[in-house]
């Protein structure tokens, strides 16, 4: 998706443009240009690409950034100016916020501060539709028990692993009584979801991003509830705008939904998502709820074209077949999903995403296909998972 960040540096200490070089090599989709010396006409680097963020640095014993700054801003008028400087006199800061700066960073710099205002800038150019919003995928079981979440965390995992130039995946647990995506990623989050909703009247970039917990495979939770009680605080009006601002910052958005649970909260990410991933298995209850789950989905406005079924711990020999099961839904099975039943259970013991546990079985494999056909990636577009014995796609 095209959501590079293009932040051009110009400051001639190359000791200090090198320790921001260092700080912007931690965010991922953004590519940096450099710039040494004045600044005051389009250089080489303005034909290449026109920056999102220009970092210039103030000498206080001049008055040079006031006369810059203008220049700055003449050339590059869409532009955010970050000003770094050793100064630290408010009237100072004042005085250069006025003549144009957007950020002032002080000297020695605070890594996180610079990396959040980065992210708020991120999030204003997606809202003003300069770069794409993330996408957002939502699964949702249709009885308990099959899976959903370890397909959700496996995902994103996958995602997280693979987009190399993307930016970061996210993966938002709305499971809020059972909050599984935190144990099967064997994390004890510090802070989750509810953090956000207590302080949602300042909810912003930094907020957000302090509630993620990083995970060793790249990708940021926002975890569900640590107790279940807890779950009462948190509204759809909270939901709706948490998602929003999850799409402003990250590639892809991953929702693992509560099984069988339709709410406020399961509604607001429907709407957002760009599918609605239905988890079933070839059972008659698994299937019935499923076509229940999906009419009362429609009922709410959500477009039949984003509800896709995917189908967990498929077998060839099952008694009910999927010709039996389409008839039923109405629609083809978008995916198959193979049981893997040992390698999915060490998995959730051990707290490692199978991805990463079993990176050559039979189910890794097929998830990491399933992430290039959400990519789009996918060199068959008939293939949903499994094959004949004679390798036509089943």
């Amino acid at each position: 998706m095209p959501q590079t960040m293009n932040i051009a540096i110009e400051v001639s200490d190359r000791e200090l443009a090198g320790s921001i070089t260092e700080i912007l090599k931690s965010l991922n989709d953004v590519k940096v240009h450099k710039w040494y010396g004045s600044m005051g006409e389009k250089g080489d680097l303005s034909v290449k690409s026109s920056p999102n963020i220009i970092i210039t640095a103030d000498d206080p014993a001049t008055d040079e950034i006031f006369r810059r700054l203008p220049k700055i801003r003449h050339v590059f008028p869409q532009a955010a100016v970050f000003v770094v400087s050793t100064e630290k006199d408010p009237k100072h800061i004042v005085e250069v916020m006025k003549a144009g700066a957007t950020e002032y960073l002080v000297t020695p710099l605070d890594g996180k501060v610079l990396t959040n205002s980065i992210e708020e800038v991120r999030a204003k150019l997606t809202e003003t539709g300069h770069i794409a919003k993330g996408a957002v995928y939502s699964f949702i079981s249709s009885k308990g028990g099959l899976g959903s979440s370890v397909l959700s965390v496996n995902t994103a995992a996958t995602l997280a692993a693979t987009i190399k130039n993307g930016n970061a995946v996210a993966l938002c647990d709305i499971s809020f009584q059972s909050g599984d995506t935190s144990v099967l990623l064997d994390i004890l989050p510090e802070t989750t979801i509810v953090d956000i909703c207590r302080n949602f009247h300042r909810l912003d970039v930094s907020l957000l991003k302090g509630a993620m917990v990083k995970h060793k495979s790249g990708l940021e939770l926002l975890a569900a509830p640590v107790s279940p009680e807890d779950y009462e605080m948190i509204k759809e009006g909270h939901i709706e705008k948490i998602i929003g601002l999850l799409t402003k910052l990250y590639d892809r958005i991953i929702v693992d939904c509560p099984s069988m649970s339709i709410t406020g909260s399961t509604i607001e990410a429907f709407r957002v998502s760009s599918k609605v991933f239905v988890v079933i298995d070839l059972s008659l209850p698994a299937i019935r709820n499923a076509v229940r789950i999906t009419q009362m989905i429609r009922k709410l406005g959500i477009c039949d074209e984003k509800i896709e079924f995917i189908l967990n711990r498929y077998e060839k020999n099952a008694t009910l077949s999927i010709e039996d099961a389409e008839k039923n839904l109405g629609k083809q099975i978008f995916w198959l999903f193979p049981n893997d039943f040992s390698d999915i259970m060490s998995s959730i013991n051990e707290g490692v995403p199978v991805v990463q546990l079993h990176p050559r079985s039979l189910i890794s494999k097929n998830i990491m296909s399933f992430t290039q056909k959400l990519r789009n990636k996918l060199e068959s577009k008939d293939y949903r998972g499994a094959r004949t014995a004679f390798g036509k796609s089943i």
